[in-house]
């Protein structure tokens, strides 16, 4: 490290003291492959110096020590920042794993992911070491078990490797592919290797570079001529999850760096390539006027030559370091990065470690920032670029946080469209507001591709998720005191407090979302209610004193909401149908029939876990449901005469399926409810067993989906 940081100069003795620090902490630790553990430490100091050229004291002292606090029990935050400051303290804290906490092995690496992006949305080199971490551990993989390799390869492709394209540091993003790739698919990696092998020598690839030189060298102007054989990440589908020679459609791209700081001489030179190769149409693509989200300026051009297509890019010395070190250059002293481009990078860290879903939709999200691109316009002619697929609530909510609440759909090109409409390169977007606040449905966050409008929809969701939850805990509490002779108002007296101290609770209505969540069991309210314990006790005991034979609770359901309602596809339930019996979770409500046999044979869940629904049919809904049902024919009755019994007052706007087949029929109907009265006299009209709820919404599905 001395070859890089000066061991005499004041302001590099911090990163000195750390390596020390470090060696004496690691001392006796021992690596799989039997070296000394320190060696990781200081090998990813040694990346960051010298393949990323990180000089930043900071920086490195935070690299030999990222793995102190997870490793070695009595080194604390604190301790870290009295010895080296808050910036390395920092450094070192979101590099730690969350590995203390009692929960399974996804929760927590879920939890890690989270904690690495929100710290690193505020420090970003937290991510840099972390990227640095995972190349080395990629470099010495082979050390490891085969299911560890597994794990820890695959994670790359679906996190690491994204995150490193996002940042702009594509040499460092190929090598990670490459490596992890090699693990995950070690015969087609083979394969495909030998395929690139064989392109470095392909007489084709060496003819067009001769043609480029001697063509710039007819001209004036100064240009340094690159090719590239693609490496395994170009054959790698994240959405298919495939290794395949099939999944590129170039497999070499060539690289024009002009030597100027005048943009002009770019077209320049996309001319000169135009006239020596045949350009394939409509593939140029101007990132020089249109910049990607990640700062990335080049002009692109696909070129055909004997059968085969090859991508060029064209940009200046400037655009070429940016290109090749991203972020980096964050921490390069001779370079200056765009405050803009970091607070993009800031805010997306931000939103995917916030977000509400599960581990495998934000490692989506995090894949989904390297689709490709699109730029759409508002009608002032501001450019906004999103990744390909995105709709127009992913544009509402660019624009503002608020505006995709009330987006009822939007002007492009002039025409209306709904708010799941998927936008195309080009287009002119304007938002169309509605008075009131939308109800979001659930699946509007699966078909958003930003991370913006997703948390946006997903903290929607829980929000409305959280509030029924809440009635409804206060509900079941209130009854469960009836049965027992309980008076209503001694959950304001001060055993509330120390029940809350017990669960560990902030406030009353959390232990209501607890409850109604079946995350905390009314009988065990109950106990604490009546002996008032100052700890907690098992369940057994609460067994023993309850009677676990009273009546089930009742839930009432006046309206139905798609974000909280589900009809369960074990035994296909019915809006107001009789004996319906509801489970509570997370997610909400889950209706099941009674007699469900998915239900009975459940072990974990008894009777009295149960809910006994009861419709309130006699209030309006204050909005209609859109319903798809499915209904099949297994014994070959008509199902043309059944739909036909459809009652003259429910509306079907789309009937669509496969009829006079005595093999089997099955229809898909779209029909309008607007209260439980309809949807009784509906689905009395068909036969329940060949009918199912397929899903339903507050908003009308589009023709065709």
């Amino acid at each position: 490290m001395a070859r890089y940081l000066d061991p005499d100069d004041p302001g590099t003795r911090l990163f000195f003291q750390a390596l020390d620090y470090a060696e004496e902490l690691h001392q006796g630790q021992i690596r799989k492959s039997g070296a000394p553990y320190i060696s990781h430490p200081c090998a990813v100091a040694e990346i960051l110096a010298k393949e990323m050229e990180v000089r930043d004291p900071e920086m490195l002292a935070a690299a030999v020590l990222h793995d102190v606090i997870e490793d070695v029990p009595d080194v604390t935050y604190e301790s870290i920042r009295e010895q080296f400051g808050s910036v390395v303290a920092e450094l070192v804290d979101g590099c730690t794993k969350m590995t203390r906490s009692h929960k399974d092995r996804a929760a927590l690496k879920d939890l890690t992911h989270s904690k690495i992006l929100q710290t690193a949305s505020r420090r970003l080199g937290v991510l840099v070491i972390k990227l640095a971490d995972r190349l080395h551990n990629l470099r010495t993989l082979h050390y490891l078990p085969q299911p560890k390799r597994q794990r820890i390869a695959q994670e790359t492709v679906e996190i690491y490797a994204p995150l490193a394209a996002k940042l702009n540091i594509f040499p460092l993003k190929r090598e990670l592919y490459h490596l992890a790739l090699s693990y995950l698919y070690p015969r087609k990696s083979k394969k495909i290797l030998n395929a690139i092998k064989a392109l470095n020598s392909d007489p084709n690839v060496l003819e067009m570079e001769q043609l480029f030189h001697r063509a710039f060298g007819e001209t004036a102007l100064p240009v340094e001529v690159r090719r590239r054989v693609k490496g395994l990440g170009t054959y790698y589908d994240a959405a298919k999850g495939t290794l395949r020679l099939s999944n590129t459609e170039n497999r070499v791209d060539f690289t024009v760096v002009v030597d100027s700081r005048d943009v002009r001489q770019c077209y320049f030179a996309l001319g000169v390539v135009d006239t020596t190769f045949r350009p394939v149409p409509r593939t140029l693509r101007d990132f020089i006027a249109n910049p990607k989200n990640n700062g990335y300026m080049s002009l692109h051009t696909r070129v055909h030559f004997r059968g085969e297509n090859y991508l060029v890019k064209i940009r200046t010395t400037e655009m070429d370091q940016w290109a090749r070190h991203g972020l980096l250059s964050h921490w390069r002293r001779s370079s200056q990065i765009d405050e803009a481009y970091l607070n993009e990078v800031s805010e997306f860290l931000r939103t995917i470690g916030e977000y509400g879903g599960g581990g495998p939709q934000r490692r989506h999200l995090i894949q989904l920032s390297e689709a490709e691109e699109i730029t759409v316009y508002t009608p002032l002619g501001d450019a906004h670029v999103f990744p390909e697929g995105s709709i127009v609530l992913d544009f509402a909510y660019k624009i503002h946080s608020d505006l995709g609440n009330y987006c009822k759909g939007a002007l492009v090109n002039g025409r209306f469209v709904p708010p799941t409409h998927v936008l195309k390169d080009g287009e002119t977007v304007e938002i169309l507001k509605s008075e009131e606040r939308l109800d979001l449905d659930p699946g509007l966050e699966r078909l958003c591709r930003t991370p913006k409008a997703r948390s946006a929809i997903n903290r929607e969701v829980n929000r409305r998720r959280r509030a029924y939850a809440q009635w409804v805990g206060r509900e079941i509490l209130r009854q469960e005191m009836e049965h027992h002779g309980l008076p209503k108002d001694l959950l304001a007296s001060d055993i509330t407090r120390l029940i809350l101290e017990v669960l560990n609770l902030k406030a009353l209505e959390d232990l209501f979302v607890q409850v109604g969540q079946d995350l905390v069991s009314p009988h065990l309210v109950l106990y604490y209610l009546q002996d008032a314990p100052t700890r907690p006790v098992s369940q057994a005991k609460v067994k023993a004193q309850f009677d676990r034979n009273h009546s089930r609770n009742v839930l009432r359901v006046p309206e139905l909401d798609p974000v909280i309602h589900k009809f369960a596809g074990c035994c296909h339930p019915f809006p107001g149908e009789r004996q319906v019996v509801a489970t509570l979770s997370e997610r909400g409500i889950t209706f099941h029939r009674s007699s469900c046999r998915d239900l009975s044979e459940r072990h974990d869940l008894p009777s009295q876990r149960l809910l006994d629904v009861r419709w309130v049919k006699e209030t309006p809904w204050t909005r209609p449901i859109f319903v798809r049902l499915r209904i099949q024919s297994k014994d070959g009755t008509p199902l043309l005469p059944i739909i036909g019994n459809t009652p003259p007052e429910i509306e079907v706007r789309q009937v669509r399926g496969r009829f006079g087949d005595p093999a089997g029929q099955w229809a898909v109907m779209d029909v309008v409810l607007r209260g439980f009265d309809d949807a009784r006299r509906f689905f009395e009209a068909f036969p329940p067993a060949g009918v199912s709820v397929e899903r339903y919404s507050h908003s009308e599905f589009p023709d065709g989906e």
